[in-house]
């Protein structure tokens, strides 16, 4: 029995989780003795809502690399949906519920979209995604007309600036997020049948699993969740920007990384996510408290993300 517990908690020092915890907790415990603002109601609340929007994102990023892909185009989707909303609601008067819905729904679209490139034309997904952010974020500002678009319902920018007790209303639509995917990934056939696509195509098909079905659910939901992402991102600027979601996609990639999803597919997790997600933003955060060169920051982003992928592939050696 007492084998069996000292197994178990070797084997969480040794999981990913753990190191993240670990450097969360030291970052935090820094930029709180550090700074004098760090700590603050308004910083946590707004370090809250930076999660938020990347971490939903990174959800649906963490899904499509477990599938052995990857997705470039989640910002510009993102940044699509948010404009579309602006537009829907500024220009066309739409009520909030029917605009949420359609800009959720356009996401979807796109995320279809991708998926008929990357299976039906054998296309990799990382060429197929970049070809649709060229296409989107050039959509985008033919639909807005390369203008920032304001305007929008004051019922709606409410949801970027109100809150549930100490959470904003957007942490609230990032941990039910969460929580769905977790149930999902964990508990369903397709959250099983990912990991299976992600040890390879033909595992897959051997496997009795519809594989062309897969990619059209995996993409289709991952663009549905960047439609979530650019109704957040929309109520929390209060408009829509031709540039909106831009680097995003870098954002939810690394997130996922750093969280122990591997690039090389079969293997990532929802917790994982979270955790990279709250790192990387903490990390911009705490250094623009410190009054650190946002250069210097995409700089220590980027080692982090090598860093994770460096042990991602020696992992994958043993």
């Amino acid at each position: 029995m007492n084998k069996k517990k000292s197994t178990g908690v070797k084997s969480f020092y040794q999981r990913t989780e753990f190191s993240l915890i670990a450097l969360i907790v030291v970052l935090f415990l820094v930029a709180t003795f550090g700074t004098k603002n760090f700590f603050s109601e308004y910083n946590l609340m707004n370090l809250l809502k930076q999660c938020s929007i990347t971490g939903v994102l990174a959800i649906a990023e963490t899904m499509i690399i477990i599938t052995s892909g990857i997705d470039i185009s989640v910002g510009a989707i993102t940044g699509l949906s948010c404009m579309s909303i602006a537009l829907l609601q500024s220009e066309a008067g739409m009520a909030i519920l029917p605009s949420i819905l359609l800009a959720v729904l356009i996401g979807g679209v796109c995320g279809f979209y991708n998926a008929i490139i990357i299976y039906e034309f054998n296309v990799t997904p990382m060429i197929a995604t970049l070809g649709s952010q060229t296409i989107i974020r050039g959509a985008v500002k033919i639909i807005s007309d390369a203008k920032t678009i304001s305007g929008l319902d004051k019922n709606f920018t409410a949801l970027g600036t109100a809150s549930v007790g100490v959470f904003p209303y957007l942490a609230v639509i990032w941990v039910i997020v969460a929580i769905l995917a977790v149930l999902v990934l964990r508990y369903t056939i397709f959250g099983r049948n990912l990991y299976v696509l992600g040890s390879g195509v033909e595992v897959a098909r051997l496997s009795g699993i519809k594989v062309r079905k897969m990619f059209y659910m995996v993409y289709t939901l991952c663009g549905l969740l960047c439609g979530v992402a650019g109704v957040m991102l929309a109520a929390r600027i209060n408009s829509a920007v031709p540039t909106g979601g831009d680097g995003y996609e870098m954002d939810a990639i690394a997130a996922a990384v750093i969280g122990g999803a591997s690039l090389s597919g079969g293997r990532g997790a929802v917790t994982g996510t979270i955790l990279g997600t709250i790192l990387m933003v903490m990390i911009t955060n705490a250094g623009t408290q410190f009054g650190l060169n946002t250069f210097v920051l995409e700089v220590t982003s980027g080692v982090l993300i090598t860093l994770a992928v460096v042990v991602d592939q020696l992992k994958s050696r043993k």
